[in-house]
């Protein structure tokens, strides 16, 4: 079968990037974004004084720490943040927040599993009674700052960048293609699945779009295993991930369906 590409990232450098790799492997793309991804404009003092009241940060994505550091950067702050650091607990949720932060602020960052729930037996041994900063990109997470709040001494969070719905009749455009066969739908973020997923639900397509991804005549692809996990929450048993959650990773399996 040929392949055709629906694209849901609501970065455009992001979907730039995949919609030149599925062109390359003679592939047709998509963009529905089904979020969009905006700047919450939080300012390097608010950051500077968080990091200051902390004693424990984590950052809960790769995006989450190079939002942060770019916003930093733009306002002569990062260095002043990379020394609060040095002197913090510093630990990660995800090998690209690992790595992010090692390379952004040039500290170790220890990762304790690439979902909230691998993460939550680990991480009382780091923060247990401690002021813990959460850095979170485009979503916060209410339910985890809950259970975090059960383990560390206090806790409160930085948002760099907001994720909020982009049209409705993306997600239902892209449901209706889903829904007839033929297409493979990325996801490269939890929310957007989310998001997609819940407006198919309102508008009576979740049921065809569910068949048609789990009986293989369209495909969901996924960034990573959170992502995957709120794929799956929503009944699809059939999911494409790569090996590692990076966005060329990702590139690569969608280049192996498309041959």
């Amino acid at each position: 079968m040929k392949w055709a590409v629906i694209i849901t990232s609501g970065r455009p450098s992001k979907a730039d990037l995949l919609a030149r790799l599925v062109f390359k492997h003679g592939g047709e793309a998509l963009y529905l974004p089904v979020v969009k991804v905006e700047e919450r404009g939080a300012e390097a003092q608010e950051v500077l004084e968080a990091l200051a009241w902390s004693e424990a940060v984590l950052f809960m994505t790769g995006q989450s720490a190079w939002g942060l550091a770019e916003m930093l950067k733009r306002h002569s702050a990062l260095e002043k943040a990379k020394e609060m650091l040095r002197s913090r607990v510093v630990v990660c949720r995800g090998n690209k927040a690992s790595g992010n932060v090692k390379t952004q602020f040039g500290v170790e960052c220890p990762n304790l599993g690439e979902t909230s729930d691998e993460m939550m037996p680990k991480i009382g041994q780091y923060v247990s009674g401690k002021r813990l900063l959460v850095s979170f990109y485009g979503v916060v997470d209410s339910e985890l700052l809950e259970k975090l709040r059960a383990v560390a001494g206090e806790v409160r969070y930085v948002q760099t960048y907001s994720t909020v719905e982009a049209p409705e009749e993306n997600a239902l455009e892209a449901a209706r293609r889903v829904a007839e066969g033929g297409y493979i739908i990325v996801f490269t973020s939890a929310v957007g699945a989310s998001t997609f997923f819940a407006a198919a639900q309102r508008h009576g397509l979740l049921e065809k779009v569910v068949e048609a991804l789990n009986s293989g005549r369209s495909i969901a692809a996924v960034i990573g295993p959170v992502t995957e996990e709120e794929v799956k929450r929503w009944g699809v048993e059939k999911v494409v991930k790569p090996v590692k959650p990076f966005l060329a990773y990702l590139a690569e399996e969608l280049a192996k369906l498309l041959k």
